[in-house]
């Protein structure tokens, strides 16, 4: 939901085509306003994977999709809000969450955790992606219908993932009872801070066009990972209060850390796909 939010406000705020100057409080442009909340949805196809490793290591990289049984394509809630508190700046609060389910027949062995799964044994994965945003956005470039901005700030992700096996299953090397269940989970919050710039133009008083990248490399410690974000979006005025919108939106993300049982993880995050939404300008 908080994505739908960074996107409205990248495109009904950001793209603000205000001609007014640093000392000016008084927009030009609806696109300019103080406050922009936005509500909509996000329909990306995703493509990911997760490496559980025991603490003597040997993980198997997983196919969420294909190995786990999770749907490939999927939707999701997401909002944003905007604050414009002074010409030149902004900022952007964005979230939106994936969580997926899937049940499948093992087609081929995999080590997760400490558990081993053979071929034939029964799997139900559950995996919660959360995603929000934080960006304060500086624009460098400000005129009657375009505005160029630097952002800088902090994504904030959640994963926990979780496999449940069945059947032809070991511990540690020990087949487990027949009929007995067996579960590996990791949960895993990863910081991610980011750079990026966003380019917003107003083709008419009503219509604007918004495209932000915004990327990121992190190691640090026991912790890794990157991220690449590319949203282009359109938004349409309906009324000097309400607006509606839509686009695409990118993101590439990969996390790595190290549990405190001495074994790892890592997760690798691809979804792109449509986003719509609706806006309240105030």
């Amino acid at each position: 939901m908080l994505a739908a939010t960074i996107w409205l406000f990248a495109s009904a705020g950001s793209i603000a085509t205000a001609a007014e100057g640093e000392e000016s409080s008084s927009p030009t442009s609806l696109f300019g306003s103080k406050y922009t909340l936005a509500l909509g949805g996000f329909f990306p196809r995703v493509d990911s994977t997760l490496t559980l490793n025991g603490p003597r290591g040997g993980g198997t990289e997983i196919d969420l999709e294909d190995d786990a049984g999770l749907d490939s394509d999927t939707s999701s809630a997401w909002v944003s809000f905007n604050w414009r508190f002074k010409p030149r700046h902004q900022l952007q609060v964005e979230w939106f969450q994936l969580n997926r389910k899937g049940s499948l027949t093992a087609g081929r062995s995999l080590t997760i955790g400490d558990m081993t799964v053979g071929v034939g044994a029964s799997l139900e994965s559950k995996v919660n992606f959360d995603l929000g945003r934080v960006t304060y956005g500086y624009s460098i470039i400000r005129k009657d219908n375009l505005d160029l901005s630097f952002l800088v700030g902090a994504h904030v992700a959640t994963v926990k993932g979780t496999v449940t096996a069945a059947g032809n299953v070991s511990v540690d090397g020990v087949p487990v009872v027949s009929g007995s269940v067996t579960e590996s989970s990791s949960e895993l919050t990863f910081p991610l801070p980011h750079l990026g710039g966003s380019l917003g133009y107003e083709f008419t008083p009503k219509l604007a066009g918004n495209l932000t990248v915004l990327a990121f490399a992190l190691d640090i410690g026991e912790y890794s990972g990157s991220l690449l974000q590319v949203d282009v979006m359109m938004a349409y005025q309906l009324s000097k209060t309400f607006g509606i919108g839509g686009g695409l939106k990118y993101f590439n993300l990969n996390f790595q850390a190290n549990q405190s049982d001495g074994g790892s993880v890592e997760y690798d995050y691809n979804f792109f796909g449509p986003a719509i939404f609706g806006y309240a300008t105030f």
